[in-house]
């Protein structure tokens, strides 16, 4: 007599099978470590608090999979650009950029602070800043560029993505 304990096809998915697993789970990973990353409790690197914008990112993370390969796709704007780095130049005829320097206008486009026509609010500095009239506090230098540092936290370690992959493998065999 013979005695089947494990069913060959559990034992070993089929390659599509193991292939969406992996794919949820490296998805998840993704989704959760952007998540993380948005601990409004603390400052962010230059002091300024932190805006929503891993937590936006999270929300544009895709994967599929694509024969034995799995893609993933994070469409929100400027995530390749923090985890690579490289330069950012102003847009739309403009020729400076605005950094916020000034923890009040953090996530706040020198537009929306004074919107008004002719800018009573605020001043615009010989020495490219712009600053709140009243109190005469420097809010946002302009740069004609600004160059970002790459960040590899950005994304899971290599290490962590195929370690969720195995356990996700693991999982489907279970």
């Amino acid at each position: 007599m013979k005695l089947r304990l494990i069913d060959p096809e559990r034992l070993i998915p089929d390659a599509h099978t193991a292939a969406e697993a992996a794919v949820r789970g490296v998805e998840v990973l993704i989704i959760d470590h952007l998540r993380s990353k948005n601990d409004k409790t603390k400052p962010n690197r230059y002091g300024l608090p932190k805006s929503n914008y891993y937590a936006e990112a999270s929300k544009d993370v895709a994967a599929s999979v694509d024969g034995n390969k799995i893609n993933v796709e994070i469409g929100y704007p400027g995530i390749s650009l923090h985890y690579e780095g490289g330069t950012v130049y102003p847009t739309g005829g403009k020729k400076n950029i605005a950094i916020p320097i000034d923890p009040s206008v953090a996530g706040i486009w020198p537009s929306e602070y004074d919107p008004t026509p002719k800018h009573e609010k605020t001043f615009v500095s010989p020495a490219g800043a712009i600053g709140d009239r009243e109190t005469g506090k420097i809010l946002w230098i302009l740069l004609p560029h600004a160059k970002i540092q790459a960040d590899k936290t950005v994304l899971p370690t290599d290490a962590e993505i195929f370690g969720t992959v195995e356990e996700a493998l693991m999982e489907a065999v279970s």
